[in-house]
């Protein structure tokens, strides 16, 4: 079992880690990567019911990204590991997040047996909050109204929520990666809520990041790089290939955060 706690929220890794027992809770589903302004409408909207139902309220994400696994190729470069998006959700109000690995074996399992393995049997849902274009099962085959329907009959309310901005604007991580890979950090962040954040181990004034990690277009950008407490804002340079340097100031050793600044590349 591996348990971790992550700004309020625990961490479960697949649903060995769900203590037995567990539930009933309110439950979101999705990716999440990013955790953008519509997520977080999302995730309020889940957390809000459960507090007024006087419930838990569990966040289940997906590892790696499911288009990785199946469907046509397309860019999902990562904007958040599980990690961050859990920090995200506790910082929001959640409580749990499990994170699934998802394989060609889960990609194949059938609405009602994911509903019953996962919301059921696993975290006794009961209510679960989806964004309104949420897809599960095999082929994508289940949509809102189908995890309505299984919900009548395991006893759980199921709703959709538009991925919308505080301004009704619908927001995507697709727009975010279209963002990035113009440079176009401000508009990334629009989206986000936040700054973008890269998150890897500084080494001789060389961030090295985990494969497939989404960084912006090459050129240079002011950044605020955070280190345990220390936060300092320099620039670095995004060269061929996603390869970020520092472009100067202080080049200590270690794991670090490095957010790159809305006020765009310079």
């Amino acid at each position: 079992m591996t348990v971790a706690t992550v700004t309020g929220a625990r961490l479960w890794h697949g649903l060995d880690d769900v203590p037995a027992g567990f539930g009933p809770c309110a439950v979101t589903i999705g990716v999440f990567d990013g955790v953008h302004r519509g997520h977080v409408r999302v995730i309020e909207r889940a957390v809000a019911v459960g507090l007024g139902r006087g419930l838990p309220t569990v966040l289940v994400t997906f590892d790696p990204h499911p288009a990785r696994v199946v469907g046509p190729p397309r860019d999902t470069a990562a904007l958040s590991t599980p990690g961050r998006r859990a920090e995200l959700a506790g910082e929001l109000g959640v409580d749990a997040v499990l994170v699934l690995p998802f394989t060609a074996e889960l990609a194949g399992t059938c609405p009602d047996d994911f509903v019953r393995r996962v919301l059921v049997d696993a975290l006794d849902a009961h209510a679960v909050i989806v964004g309104s274009d949420f897809r599960f099962g095999a082929r994508g085959a289940g949509d809102v109204a189908t995890l309505a329907e299984l919900g009548q009959r395991h006893g759980f309310t199921a709703d959709g929520v538009d991925l919308l901005s505080p301004e009704g604007v619908r927001c995507s991580s697709t727009q975010v990666r279209t963002c990035l890979a113009t440079g176009d950090v401000a508009g990334a962040a629009r989206v986000l809520g936040r700054p973008h954040r890269v998150e890897g181990r500084l080494a001789g004034g060389v961030l090295a990041v985990p494969p497939g990690t989404a960084v912006p277009a090459p050129g240079r950008y002011p950044v605020a790089i955070t280190r345990l407490d220390a936060r300092v804002c320099v620039e670095v340079v995004v060269g061929a290939g996603g390869a970020i340097r520092l472009a100067g100031g202080p080049a200590g050793d270690g794991v670090v955060s490095l957010d790159f600044l809305p006020e765009g590349a310079r």
